[in-house]
């Protein structure tokens, strides 16, 4: 049997602690917190989605994605909306502030991914890509 810190388990944790820091070290410098860009991200694709929606997209419960919207609603990223045939429903929009850190979260991700997959050939990093997404589909 060997030692628990060469098992896949520990190495993924290890593998998304260091991601998280870098990403939190970078991102802290545009005011985002981990995970604040990912609303963005989706965001930036599509706007006026419900927060309902928005927290399918994310794969997150309703109310950290409620609790996340309001903290960036409070930074000033973001604004709810009442929609329009139903005001139960809350709409997401950007606002000009939170449109403005397309480009930079962006490149931060690109960044910290050409981090992550340096000295990888390009196989390499595909191969990587589909092990990925087949251990997620498992696991879901």
């Amino acid at each position: 049997m060997h030692a628990f810190e060469e098992s896949l388990n520990y190495q993924l944790i290890q593998l998304m602690k260091e991601h998280r820091q870098r990403a939190e070290e970078a991102l802290s410098q545009l005011g985002l917190h981990v995970s604040q860009e990912l609303v963005l991200f989706v965001l930036w694709r599509e706007e006026g989605l419900s927060q309902s929606e928005l927290a399918a997209r994310l794969r997150v419960e309703l109310p950290t994605l409620t609790k996340a919207v309001q903290r960036m609603e409070r930074a000033g990223l973001l604004i709810r909306q009442a929609d329009e045939k139903d005001t139960r429903v809350s709409r997401v929009y950007l606002t000009e502030k939170g449109r403005a850190l397309y480009a930079p979260a962006l490149k931060i991700w690109q960044d910290l991914e050409a981090r992550m997959l340096h000295g990888m050939t390009e196989i390499e990093q595909a191969f990587l890509r589909r092990l990925l997404q087949q251990t997620v589909s498992n696991l879901s």
